[in-house]
């Protein structure tokens, strides 16, 4: 990395927000969407839960977080949460199988559950807001109608007891199964049937998030690692009904990985990510680098991580009850495209001009088993300036992509067991009290 990277004029992301007693208790995830043309907030912790806006003011450059209201209490610690997409609905699980609901569309509507002491342990809230997906030590997959006890359907499922979380594709189309001993198990949410299982990790699954618009999937896992995963690609493997390697790898991270979300306004192609030792990264999905790392102020693990809905905004809860809004520069760009030039009838007709000059072929005279013609040279340029008008860029699937962040030259990531500290270089300003420019730290690969 050279001293370009130190540029003033480089976009770097800072701290815009700290609420040190956001929550009494740790959190255990925080989710932002859109709220009535406002940024609605809510906040999970092991005690309760909060309704919050995210108001920013633009002309003044400032951003805080205006408290609503307490939604729900819990009597013992919150250990699962999930909220839908829209922010309307949402499930909370506490250690005493105790399920609290809460719904906010025209009015605040809670309810809370008692099941029987493990019959429910995690949740996942179906994308139609239909009801919720539950696990029991009983030994079954449990689907329960919205703000109700109702049970709609049970399924057996043998390994119900190293369920470490739940989460549905976006399409609600499967359901996916995290593990304690690193698998993943695809079901069909129709009737909860396996599709397919992933053995890439070697130890519990913390987060699975899937990409928007796509039959792809991130884990985040406490061996350190979050791997891409594809629903559809499966001719590498020997066995069809079981994956043994990942489509990409994300190294950096020097403890567990405990937060992931993903950047909805870029269309899946950037995310962030959250440790145990308080790291938080964010990265492009097509490198195995990170593109930003940020210095925060959290003192513990950082299980709550959330892009705001504008894409300008990362919100984080770590287990000291804080929450942190950072303001994140350049987010929401779409994956880059490999592009092609064709020149235009008329740039052939001059390249080719200046090609029958005299001076010019005596001094540039190129090998006899290249040379080509003027005539032929121009009959190529006007074929291709024909064909310009109905070119289509490459997918971007296929293309050749540059670098996500052009600050940010990914390199080849450290093996497990080293010392990664100092990998990635640290790309935000920390607000300072007494308002002074901050030190700019050159990297020195040679340290």
């Amino acid at each position: 990395m050279d001293d370009s990277m130190n540029d003033e004029d480089i976009p770097k992301a800072r701290m815009v927000g700290k609420y040190e007693k956001a929550h009494n208790r740790s959190l255990v995830g925080v989710w932002s969407f859109r709220f009535g043309g406002q940024i609605g907030v809510i906040s999970v912790s092991h005690e309760n839960s909060k309704l919050w806006i995210l108001c920013e003011n633009r002309a003044e450059d400032s951003i805080f977080l205006d408290e609503k209201m307490i939604l729900t209490t819990s009597q013992t610690a919150i250990q699962s949460a999930d909220v839908s997409v829209d922010g309307q609905y949402v499930v909370m699980v506490g250690l005493n199988s105790t399920v609290y609901e809460v719904e906010l569309i025209n009015s605040v509507k809670t309810m809370a559950v008692d099941f029987d002491y493990l019959e429910a342990t995690f949740c996942a809230v179906q994308p139609k807001k239909t009801g919720y997906i539950t696990a029991a030590y009983s030994g079954f997959l449990k689907e329960i109608r919205n703000c109700s006890k109702e049970l709609v359907r049970q399924e057996a499922f043998p390994g119900v007891r190293q369920i470490s979380c739940l989460k549905f594709s976006r399409d609600g189309k499967y359901l996916a199964v995290g593990q304690l001993d690193g698998g993943i198990e695809m079901l069909h949410s129709e009737d909860l049937k396996s599709y397919h299982k992933y053995e890439v990790h070697s130890m519990r699954i913390r987060k699975i998030e899937f990409l928007p618009g796509d039959d792809r999937f991130l884990s985040g896992c406490e061996d350190r690692l979050i791997k891409l995963h594809s629903m559809s690609d499966f001719a590498h493997e020997a066995d069809p009904t079981r994956s043994t390697k990942a489509v990409r790898v994300y190294s950096a991270h020097d403890a567990p990985v405990t937060g992931l979300t993903i950047d909805e306004k870029s269309g899946g192609t950037r995310f962030a990510s959250a440790s145990s030792s308080s790291q938080i990264f964010i990265w492009h999905i097509e490198l195995t680098t990170p593109i930003m790392s940020i210095v925060n102020d959290h003192t513990s693990a950082i299980a709550a991580l959330s892009f705001s809905p504008t894409s300008r905004h990362l919100l984080s809860g770590g287990d000291e009850g804080m929450l942190q809004i950072f303001n994140i520069p350049g987010v929401g760009e779409e994956s880059p495209q490999h592009m092609v030039f064709y020149p235009t009838v008329e740039q052939a007709k001059a390249e080719t001009e200046h090609l029958e000059d005299p001076y010019y072929q005596q001094e540039n005279e190129p090998p006899s088993d290249y040379s080509q013609s003027a005539a032929e040279s121009q009959q190529y340029y006007t074929q291709q300036g024909e064909e310009a008008s109905d070119y289509q860029p490459e997918d971007s699937s296929t293309a050749q992509y540059q670098e996500y962040n052009p600050y940010a030259e990914p390199r080849t990531p450290p093996q497990e067991e080293e010392d990664i500290g100092d990998y990635v270089y640290n790309t935000t300003v920390p607000v300072e009290q007494n308002g002074a420019s901050p030190q700019s730290n050159e990297y020195n690969p040679e340290v």
